[in-house]
């Protein structure tokens, strides 16, 4: 008898819950956002294409994410997520034992807003920073794609955050 009373007690736990979950967990945008229009970001710094580079990594991001669905036309969604570029540094990290820069450290910010399409009311906004090490080369055109690819990095790192951030602010 103990163990049926047992049995169903946590049967009725089980279908009933608490409601406790972990943060983050819902995947959902603030508002009940599920049509998002990503504009290109502005780029506030002197180095081109960072905001390709960020919005792309946004869009990939907000692509892979459920409950979510990316349209290209701003009428036709329910939020419209804009942002900048606001900093980029690309700085020596180490030197070799020639004097020579070894690695290099790339940094970016970027801020974020969320907003409603049809009020332009905020939603969520946020700044988020990143950085990634790459090593240098003699070869200029290899230290470029070097710089390129730990750009694309940063850009994929600060996507992820800014997402993460979007579904735990709220």
């Amino acid at each position: 008898m103990t163990r049926r009373i047992f049995a169903i007690g946590v049967l009725l736990a089980g279908l009933f819950g608490c409601g406790y979950h972990l943060q983050g967990r819902g995947d959902t945008l603030p508002g009940g956002v599920r049509y998002v229009h990503v504009a290109i970001f502005r780029n506030a710094t002197y180095e081109p294409f960072l905001e390709n580079a960020v919005t792309n990594a946004l869009i990939d991001r907000l692509a892979s994410s459920p409950g979510v669905e990316l349209v290209a036309n701003p009428d036709m969604a329910d939020a419209v997520l804009t942002g900048s570029v606001t900093r980029y540094t690309n700085s020596s990290l180490s030197y070799d034992g020639n004097d020579r820069i070894a690695e290099y450290r790339a940094r970016m910010t970027v801020e974020a807003a969320l907003r409603h399409a049809d009020t332009a009311q905020i939603l969520w906004k946020g700044t988020s920073h990143g950085t990634e090490d790459y090593l240098a080369s003699a070869d200029k055109a290899q230290e470029d794609d070097r710089e390129e690819a730990a750009v694309a990095e940063v850009a994929r790192r600060l996507a992820d955050e800014l997402y993460s951030r979007m579904i735990d602010d709220f």
